[in-house]
């Protein structure tokens, strides 16, 4: 990672700066300088805070919005581009703070954002956007640059106070910092993979011979042959499944054979029964067709006949039906043209009548032309003398207007000469009134210092007390926790003690007893040499018991030894958990001593300026308070300036609008007054000119009456003109309608008399069936009630019927001749008891069938399984050597040393090597070089990363622990540099460009300061190396600088100086 740009906006002390470290590109260091304060640090706390949203102090990222920064002003903003790899990028976060409400005034919390994109320049096109969520673009950095903040202010950005973390951190902390950094997870995720498909594996294996098991011992198989098989080894007894199938299929062909003949039989004794009962139905049938034929043809031979004979009458009714229906609709149509030529002739008299009056009216109206031809005339007349009234009123209404508006001008005139005076004496009495600036910006210091004493320095001195008095009910409730574990220990120790001490009589006499045995008349003693065994008594000792007890008397001893650290451990414990407490009580002895320092500075601040009823301690809420009043008597302070300073506005922009006001509105009175004499001159001569004019309204009148009564007129004559039309039409209408009907009517009555005649002619013919035209009405409602179809399919279904029977009986009695009735019952019985023999016989080859291929598939299961179980079980062997190997087990050692951390120690010690070979002797004039501690060296476990230095002058061995403050910045440098060239060099790690370093130069003397600016130069060539220092030797050493400006405001600013 190499920084580009930075841009700060409202961040700490910075109001809007840009700082380009392209420019720093042409010499290989650079110093960052400035006076305490400044805003040195913050530099690299604004990176910190772009790249993963916290800081590279203790500060929390809400705390680094400018203090000089109000709500209305620009939003607390941080935007870097940083260069990894090929691509640019672009980080920008906005942290969460209070900003100016868009609705309703006051304050609103802005939450945080974040943007990580790729650019083509500074300033650029976006390429590709990688994030704009708070925690997505926290990880895609992470994912970029291989490193999460803490490892980042270990490794490129090194921290005040915090200079020699990773050297001295314990080889756990260091083992996680490497992993991430050079991106060996991919071992741990190996062998891990490695282990899991092994474990899979395992379960596979047992679930495998489980399977075959279940397959040997599988419920297909008889008892016999379970029993032949649990006496089989496991090896052979795939080849006994073999043989046992075998006699399965010699027992089921022999049952075949039994099968076939018994199917034999029952095939010949259904033939027989099959014919006999053929024969039988129909004996059945021919007994059914004549019974049918008696009952359905003889019994209704005389109804079909009377049928037959009625169907004739209705056929000779049907051919008259065409004459009947026609003579009845011409009946019809007659009556309807008599009821019709009434109804004309009584609708031509009504109209007849109608007519005769309109005529009338029609002449009398042409007798009142000529009168309505003189209201015409008088109304012309009318017309034009409204027409002088109408000018004679509207000139009266300019009048009335034009003296109106020049009244209303002259009080609008006098009006604005009035507003002037006012608004004069209202600046007046604004200006003598009015709050200065000055006083306004002096209560603003009051409260920015008030601000700063309440919400930083006492808050934190109390924020501080609060978690120090908690810290000390911790250590409390931790000490008495150790308390109880110590004394619970020493009682665990008394009672393996006392045990281990019955344990070991028990061991004694045991062994006693068993050199007793072992002693043999004339033989020496072993233990004493004497020949003489008086107390031997034949008892003997259980060797078994022996070895238990003397086991037992080693675990013991064992559990005494742990119980006996774990005390000592409890002991030290205590002892420090008493250390801390006392440190604490004396820090927030110091830290109360703070507060009330402050306190007292707070009320020296207020007293002389500001009224407050101060406490003797200070409390939170009183500060608040104080800091309230003060805020909200500022607020009113400015709320009155601001608000004074636009009446002042506004009082000078209205005078100058109503004096612009006066000039016009005098103008406008002069107008009005001319054009107010101009209309009364006018009116006058109107006047005079028609002295004898009428009102409009009277006029209006007039004419109105005249108008109605010459439109009533001409709507009366226009209304008979219609009326007279419109009824001579209609009469010679309806005189039409009656001769047309009068020809329909008698064409009717002529056609009605041929067919009288036609119908007398048929009923006397010969073969008439009757003359009744009564009898002939009734055939034809049977006729038309569809009688005809249903008696012609009647007939038609009686004789088919009677054909078929005859034919059904005429067949059967062919079939039957010579022929006896059968007894089926004696043939079902027999073909009954065959059938029985020989499902017997299918149900037990079925059940062999079945036995057989059920036993097959288990066998052939078993075979294909066995034969897989071979291949699997010799990968299972190779992944478990596989594992073996990953893990590093090896019996022939007492540890394990897995490939992830194999590599890691590996990277480790390149970076010893790389600073041994380039960086601690050249810094310390060949005294030092790095080694692994001794425990480092031995441990086959998952760390052992501890760095010890070994000392030319006294030729020995020490923890880095042990160095001086100047030599500890020495060494952690070297470790530093030497970190970041490893980790340049390998290709699949973190790649380090940069590296800051926050002071720690001045524990240097000035022979070591040198070396050290000569080492960062080197690095300097090839990456970019900024030094925070107060250091002179360094300023004057380092020609590159960025110097960081304190403003008067308590704001900064930044300088780029280049020295000769």
């Amino acid at each position: 990672m190499r920084p580009v740009q930075l841009e700060l906006t409202n961040f700490g002390p910075y109001r809007k700066e840009v700082i380009n470290f392209t420019q720093f590109d042409h010499a290989p260091l650079f110093l960052i300088g400035g006076d305490t304060g400044a805003g040195k640090s913050t530099l690299f706390d604004a990176m910190t805070v772009a790249l993963f949203a916290t800081t590279s102090g203790d500060r929390i990222v809400e705390e680094m919005r400018s203090t000089f920064a109000g709500p209305e002003d620009d939003l607390t903003k941080v935007t870097f581009y940083f260069q990894q790899g090929n691509h640019l990028y672009r980080i920008e976060r906005v942290p969460k703070q209070n900003r100016i409400a868009k609705r309703g005034g006051g304050t609103t919390e802005e939450k945080g954002s974040a943007s990580l994109v790729i650019v083509d320049k500074i300033g650029g096109q976006e390429i590709e956007k990688l994030g704009d969520k708070i925690k997505e673009v926290s990880d895609q950095i992470e994912q970029i640059l291989g490193l999460n903040a803490e490892q980042f202010k270990q490794i490129i950005l090194l921290p005040q106070n915090d200079f020699s973390r990773f050297l001295k951190e314990d080889s756990k902390t260091k083992t996680q910092i490497l992993k991430k950094i050079f991106g060996t997870g991919i071992f741990d995720r190996f062998q891990k993979s490695l282990e899991e498909i092994l474990r899979q594996s395992n379960k596979d294996m047992e679930k495998r011979q489980a399977e075959l098991d279940g397959h040997f011992a599988s419920q297909v198989w008889s008892e016999e042959e379970l029993a032949v098989l649990s006496q089989t080894p496991a090896y052979e007894k795939l080849a006994r499944l073999k043989e046992l199938l075998a006699q399965r299929q010699e027992n089921l062909e022999e049952q075949k054979s039994i099968q076939k003949d018994a199917h034999e039989d029952l095939t010949k004794l259904q033939k027989s029964l099959q014919t006999a009962q053929d024969v039988a139905k129909i004996f059945q049938e021919l007994e059914q067709a004549k019974k049918r034929y008696r009952l359905k043809i003889e019994v209704n031979a005389q109804e079909m006949a009377k049928a037959k004979a009625h169907l004739e009458e209705l056929q000779f009714a049907q051919g008259l039906q065409e004459i009947f229906s026609s003579s009845e609709q011409y009946k019809k149509q007659l009556l309807q043209l008599e009821q019709d030529l009434e109804i004309a002739q009584e609708v031509l008299s009504a109209k007849q009548q109608d007519f005769e009056e309109v005529k009338v009216q029609k002449e009398a109206l042409e007798a009142q032309t000529e009168d309505f031809h003189q209201k015409e005339e008088k109304l012309k007349a009318l017309e034009g003398a409204i027409s002088h009234a109408q000018d004679l009123a509207k000139e009266q209404d300019k009048f009335k207007c034009s003296r109106a508006n020049y009244k209303q001008w002259e009080k609008t005139y006098q009006q604005a000469s009035e507003k002037i005076e006012l608004l004069k004496q209202s600046l007046l009495d604004l200006e003598t009134n009015r709050l200065s600036s000055d006083s306004v910006h002096e209560v603003e210091k009051l409260l920015q210092s008030v601000e700063y004493s309440v919400d930083k320095q006492l808050a934190q001195n109390l924020k501080d007390i609060v978690e120090l008095d908690q810290e000390l009910v911790d250590n409390k409730k931790r000490y008495q926790r150790y308390s109880l574990e110590f004394d619970q220990a020493q009682e665990s120790l008394k009672e393996l003690e006392e045990k281990l001490r019955t344990t070991l009589a028990s061991r004694r006499q045991l062994m006693i007893a068993q050199l007793q045995a072992e002693l043999e008349d004339g033989q020496p003693c072993m233990v004493c040499g004497s020949l003489d065994h008086p107390k031997v008594d034949g008892t003997q000792a259980d060797e078994m018991t022996l070895k238990g007890i003397m086991d037992s008397v080693e675990a013991l001893q064992d559990q005494k030894e742990d119980q006996v650290a774990t005390l000592s451990k409890l002991q030290a414990t205590l002892r420090e958990v008493e250390s801390n407490r006392k440190k604490s009580l004396n820090r927030l002895a110091e830290l109360k001593s703070t507060l009330q320092k402050n306190y007292q500075e707070l009320e020296d601040q207020v007293k002389g300026q500001f009224d407050f009823d101060f406490s003797e301690d200070y409390e939170a809420y009183r500060g608040q308070a104080l800091l309230l009043k003060v805020k909200k008597y500022y607020q009113e302070l400015q709320k009155r300036y601001d608000k004074e300073e636009t009446d002042y506005v506004r009082y000078k922009a209205k005078l100058a609008k109503a004096q612009e006001e006066e000039v016009d509105f005098s103008k406008n009175y002069q107008e009005a007054k001319a054009a107010f004499n101009q209309n009364k001159e006018r009116l006058k001569d109107l006047q005079e000119a028609h002295p004898e004019l009428e009102s409009v309204e009277v006029y209006q009148e007039r004419i109105s009456l005249a108008k109605q009564e010459l439109d009533f007129y001409n709507k009366k004559v226009k209304e008979n003109g219609e009326a007279y039309n419109q009824l001579y039409a209609e009469i010679q209408g309806v005189k039409g309608q009656l001769k047309s009907l009068n020809k329909s009517k008698e064409k009717t009555s002529q056609e009605m008399k041929r067919l009288s005649a036609e119908l007398d002619q048929s009923l006397k013919a010969e073969g008439a069936l009757t003359n009744d035209q009564n009898q002939i009405q009734s055939w034809l409602h049977e006729v038309n009630n569809q009688a005809i179809l249903e008696l012609q399919a009647q007939l038609t279904s009686y004789q088919t019927l009677k054909q078929e029977l005859q034919i059904q009986i005429s067949n059967s009695q062919e079939l039957l001749q010579n022929q006896e009735q059968p007894d089926l019952d004696s043939l079902a019985q027999a073909v009954e008891a065959c059938q029985e023999s020989y499902n017997q016989q299918h149900a037990q080859v079925s059940v062999l069938e079945k036995g057989l291929e059920d036993a097959t598939a288990t066998y052939q299961v078993a075979k294909t399984l066995q034969d897989s179980n071979q291949e699997a079980f010799k990968a299972h062997q190779e992944l478990s050597d596989l594992v073996k190997v990953v893990k590093g087990e090896n019996t022939a050692l007492t540890g394990r040393l897995n490939l992830e951390v194999y590599v890691i120690r590996q990277y480790f010690q390149q970076i010893l090597d790389y600073a041994n070979a380039n960086y601690i002797g050249l810094l310390t004039d060949n005294r030092y070089s790095f080694v692994l501690s001794e425990e480092g060296r031995r441990a086959r476990d998952h760390f052992g990363l501890d760095i010890n230095v070994y000392d030319q002058l006294t030729g020995s061995e020490r923890s880095v622990k042990s160095l001086s403050g100047g030599e500890t910045f020495i060494a952690a440098l070297a470790i530093a540099l030497s970190l970041s060239e490893v980790v340049q060099n390998t290709s699949k790690g973190a790649v380090v460009e940069a590296l800051f370093i926050d002071e720690g130069f001045g524990s240097l003397d000035k022979e070591a300061l040198t070396k050290a600016i000569t080492v960062l130069e080197q690095i300097g060539e090839n990456r970019m190396v900024g030094v925070i220092s107060h250091v002179d030797d360094m300023k004057e050493g380092i020609a590159q600088q960025l110097v960081i400006i304190k403003s008067h405001d308590g704001s900064s600013y930044i300088k780029v100086m280049q020295k000769d």
